[in-house]
């Protein structure tokens, strides 16, 4: 997935909760077939998933079933699923950046869906 298409889809999903005035639940599916991180945007939801995507790539790397080039990858990425489950764990999230973060978490899990399927 192309970086512009992930932002795009977090300024609609802003667009969407400014439109609707919501600040909780936004559907699951958005136009364009990009699916939300289970449980829509709520900050422990997203917490959970930054977790076990940090467990999965930590998994993957000690594996020893990678590429060199996809272990690279998952070095990669640890840091950013880290950043990410770091952020969602302070007792403060601005509810504003929820959209934002989902979005990046989204984008993690699709990467780490691709290396995963290196390992089969």
């Amino acid at each position: 997935m192309r970086y512009g298409t992930i932002v795009g889809a977090g300024s609609m999903i802003a667009l969407l909760m400014a439109a609707t005035g919501t600040q909780g639940q936004v559907p699951s599916q958005m136009p364009g077939g990009m699916s939300l991180p289970t449980g829509g945007l709520s900050k422990d939801s997203l917490l959970q998933q930054a977790k076990s995507l940090v467990g999965d790539l930590t998994n993957m790397k000690g594996s020893g079933k990678l590429a060199p080039d996809q272990t690279r990858q998952v070095d990669d990425l640890l840091p950013k699923a880290q950043s990410l489950t770091d952020e969602l764990e302070k007792p403060k999230v601005e509810p504003t950046r929820l959209p934002q973060l989902a979005g990046n978490l989204n984008d993690l899990q699709k990467q780490v869906g691709v290396l995963k399927g290196f390992m089969k």
